[in-house]
């Protein structure tokens, strides 16, 4: 059986249009620096929870307007290496979280983050990389980070909900895809 879509043709509309789609509070605010505040609240909880490292991009990735927090997770051990290092970088694999700014729901991936003292290298959010936690101890980090972020309202959304594809014609901006638009793009959208 396919599970029903996650989001209504108003809440996409509305998602598209940089308006929030939810009557739980902060969201139905729909005041930025609220909903902000209440996300850095949730990351916070997480690394206190699991006593993990971070590194979150709140200010959408320089430019433009990324409808989603993109937060990662990691602990500096050998589980979170990555696979091919490189010399005189630090590297390793960890547990990203896109948090929407615009409703409750979030999604975990899995993705590399490389970084030296000019500069660094990372992945980029996209629809293939949904629920796809390869390494065990991300699968085992995400297991104790979902309970933390449902505790402060937010709601998963899984790969099956986000997969119906979008009504041909409506356009999203977003530079995160190469196939046809679908509800994951709609809710975590980047307009570069």
């Amino acid at each position: 059986m396919h599970p029903l879509p996650l989001l209504s043709p108003l809440e996409i509309e509305r998602l598209l249009s940089q308006q929030t789609i939810s009557e739980r509070h902060p969201w139905v605010t729909n005041d930025e620096r609220l909903i902000e505040a209440h996300l850095k609240g949730a990351c916070a909880a997480v690394t206190r929870a699991t006593r993990s490292e971070s590194r979150i991009e709140w200010g959408h990735y320089g430019s433009g307007y990324a409808s989603f927090v993109d937060a990662w997770f990691y602990y500096t051990t050998s589980d979170f290496d990555v696979k091919q290092p490189i010399p005189h970088w630090d590297g390793h694999t960890g547990l990203v979280i896109l948090l929407s700014r615009l409703s409750p729901y979030f999604v975990f991936m899995e993705g590399e983050k490389r970084w030296h003292a000019r500069g660094g290298s990372s992945y980029l959010p996209m629809f293939d990389m949904l629920d796809k936690l390869e390494t065990e101890g991300v699968s085992l980090l995400a297991r104790q980070v979902q309970p933390v972020l449902e505790s402060c309202g937010l709601i998963r959304a899984a790969r099956e909900q986000l997969s119906e594809p979008l009504p041909s014609g409506l356009r999203v901006p977003t530079i995160l895809t190469d196939r046809g638009f679908t509800q994951f793009d709609a809710l975590l959208y980047w307009e570069d």
